[in-house]
């Protein structure tokens, strides 16, 4: 049996396939994941453009949307209807804060998605306010 040809062969072919998948099989990941030259980690508008173009991620973008659009609708009620100073000085500097990003993604093209996110954001609040107040919730 040592001397059969026919299972040298099949030794041989197992052991060229194990050595194929080993070779084909990355145990580490890529760290090469951007096409830049200088390698550097990409930028905040760039892994939320990543958040908002990827339909995978969606789950996520909702998340976001409804957990910023809560504390967004929260502020606005407690301006408009409580009349709190403290609330409307925060959303005063929200507003304020929100104004320079959209001007700087208009001028200079950065922080487009940033932009984009915080106005979804906006009308996720606004939303949610309407849906308290229709509700009742807000008078609760």
């Amino acid at each position: 049996m040592a001397d059969d040809p026919a299972s040298d062969s099949e030794h041989e072919s197992v052991e060229e396939a194990t050595e194929a998948q080993d070779e084909s099989v990355s145990p580490l990941p890529d760290h090469d994941f951007r096409d830049d030259e200088d390698g550097a980690f990409p930028t905040v508008d760039e892994l939320i453009g990543t958040f908002l173009g990827e339909p995978s991620l969606l789950p996520v973008v909702i998340v976001i949307l409804l957990s910023g659009g809560a504390f967004g609708a929260a502020a606005l009620i407690l301006t408009v209807l409580d009349r709190n100073p403290f609330a409307a000085a925060a959303l005063l500097l929200i507003t304020g804060m929100t104004v320079d990003i959209c001007l700087q993604a208009r001028k200079k093209q950065r922080f487009r998605n940033v932009a984009r996110l915080i106005g979804l954001i906006w009308a996720a609040s606004v939303a949610l306010a309407i849906i308290a107040l229709w509700s009742g919730v807000a008078f609760g």
